[in-house]
């Protein structure tokens, strides 16, 4: 779950049915037509993917190189199966972070993980800097800031 808190996600709840066309989720598409095993499938089959998988609850696929973080419920999860998609945009306004999901099972279980997703994603967005905002925009928001070096060794 640490990879969860790592990336987070803010977009619109609503759950994919196997009816429902793909949604549109930043910079990609997850389409919830091909259904939950094509779909996990897919996400394995990745090069990019980097694999937390677990019994119970959920398993975790981050693709670092796409900033997404797909979460596929187990068995034993209310909503399964289901598969969660969050990821990272980047622009000049800053950093959002978006949910998307594609729901094959129980619809309100499918929903309320949205909401709490969908709750979190804000939380994020709203702590995350606004570049836009900073008073000189000609320094890029990521670089670090360094302590000079002493000029003299410290002596002890």
């Amino acid at each position: 779950m640490r990879a969860v808190l790592l990336i987070g996600a803010a977009f619109f709840l609503a759950g994919c049915s196997r009816e429902q066309p793909a949604y549109e989720a930043g910079n990609g598409v997850m389409e919830c037509a091909k259904g939950f095993d094509a779909l996990l499938s897919e996400i394995k089959g990745k090069r990019s993917i980097i694999s937390d998988e677990y019994a119970l609850g959920s398993s975790i696929y981050r693709d670092d190189q796409k900033a997404r973080l797909y979460i596929v419920t187990q068995p034993d999860h209310p909503a399964h199966p289901a598969i969660f998609l969050k990821l990272t945009t980047v622009s000049g306004a800053g950093i959002s972070v978006l949910s998307n999901g594609c729901g094959y099972g129980d619809a309100d279980a499918f929903n309320q993980e949205m909401l709490i997703y969908n709750a979190y994603d804000k939380v994020l967005n709203e702590e995350l800097p606004c570049f836009e905002c900073a008073p000189d925009k000609r320094v890029s928001p990521s670089v670090i800031r360094r302590i000079p070096a002493p000029s003299s060794p410290p002596s002890h």
